[in-house]
């Protein structure tokens, strides 16, 4: 009897792991060949990814330094990275975003939303962030969402909204973008996505892209 007990625990267990909020959706690639590091962040962003995030990113860039001194390149081309960060997903915690996108810009990676991949609502700060942009796949954007936290007044409600608008305002400043983005983004509801075109893209600085990449580098 016991042992059926565990055995069914054990099953319940391993179940629930595919349930819960796990880092594993955040895969590194080290540098081989004429490839350099890859990092790539797949689905919703939730509070673990930070600190997920900060680890990969320093091994990447440790790798990354080791890639270019075999190489004889002491620093990346403008408007590269030799770390490559693929974005695919929904979006998530907006203040989770923020917190990878700023480490992104820190140590200059470049962000990628490959062919067939998506970046849609909180994503767009990882994106954003890169030192190098480049999007063949989708990115859509809408409002940020009001976090459900406890708060039911309509003044408290309202100020925390005020917050969340002037600190996303603020983020995209500090990556450089225009405010029209921002802007843009305030005339979507949170329950609908505005998907940009290739112009828009480009208009709003979410396509940077300096000389290509070592060859290799982007997987397709």
């Amino acid at each position: 009897m016991q042992v059926r007990i565990w055995r069914a625990a054990i099953i319940f267990l391993g179940a629930c792991a595919f349930l819960l909020p796990a880092s594993a959706r955040i895969h590194y690639r080290p540098a081989a060949g004429n490839r350099p590091p890859h990092i790539l962040i797949k689905g919703e962003l939730v509070q673990a990814d930070i600190e997920t995030f900060t680890s990969i990113a320093e091994a990447a860039r440790k790798d990354a330094a080791a890639f270019m001194a075999g190489k004889g390149i002491d620093t990346p081309p403008p408007g590269t990275g030799f770390v490559n960060v693929a974005i695919d997903s929904r979006g998530g915690n907006i203040w989770v975003a923020m917190s990878i996108g700023r480490i992104i810009r820190k140590y200059s990676f470049s962000t990628r939303v490959e062919v067939g991949a998506s970046c849609v609502s909180a994503c767009v700060y990882l994106l954003a962030a890169g030192q190098g942009r480049y999007v063949g796949g989708r990115v859509g954007i809408h409002r940020p969402y009001i976090p459900n936290d406890g708060v039911t007044s309509a003044r408290a409600k309202k100020a925390q909204y005020e917050g969340i608008n002037a600190q996303a305002r603020q983020y995209l400043e500090e990556m450089g973008l225009p405010s029209t983005l921002h802007d843009r983004m305030m005339e979507t509801p949170p329950d609908r996505v505005t998907w940009l075109t290739a112009q828009e893209l480009s208009t709003y600085g979410l396509m940077k892209m300096g000389p290509p990449p070592p060859r290799g580098a982007a997987p397709r």
